[in-house]
């Protein structure tokens, strides 16, 4: 993952970017909120060729499942 997207998370969250390990689980973050999942999710759709979905953000539990849409996405 881009270290540059990562601190944008991390800021949105308002965690250091240590907290977001592949095994974290978003809605155990402190700070994680519908407010802030909207928020990420237009940081991702950024990243992205194509926007995500609010579908596809239900699915996503942990930060390795944020990691490995930014890898699927990048290689379409």
């Amino acid at each position: 993952m881009d270290a540059t997207l990562k601190q944008a998370i991390a800021d949105e969250l308002q965690v250091d970017p240590s907290v977001l390990t592949r095994d974290a689980v978003l809605i155990e973050i402190e700070n994680w909120s519908s407010v802030t999942a909207l928020s990420i999710m237009v940081l991702l759709s950024d990243a992205l060729p194509e926007p995500v979905s609010p579908e596809t953000m239900v699915r996503l539990k942990i930060f390795g499942d944020i990691e490995d849409l930014l890898v699927k996405g990048a290689s379409n």
